[in-house]
């Protein structure tokens, strides 16, 4: 009984272990680092845009 409680607590460990160095590498890899985050207003429809370089209304991109 004693034997099989200590392994279970070794592969409870070995598991958070894990998770936790896989959450880890995970972590450099950003998503939304290439997003667009200014806001501007659309030239062609007016609607204010919050992130992005397209307009979701009309697709007029964003002119610099």
């Amino acid at each position: 009984m004693g034997v099989s409680l200590y392994l279970l607590i070794l592969i409870l460990i070995l598991f958070i272990g894990m998770a936790v160095l896989i959450a880890r590498s995970n972590r450099e890899d950003d998503t939304y680092a290439d997003l667009e985050t200014d806001e501007w207003d659309c030239p062609e429809c007016g609607f204010h845009i919050q992130a992005g370089d397209i307009c979701i209304y009309c697709c007029e991109e964003k002119h610099t």
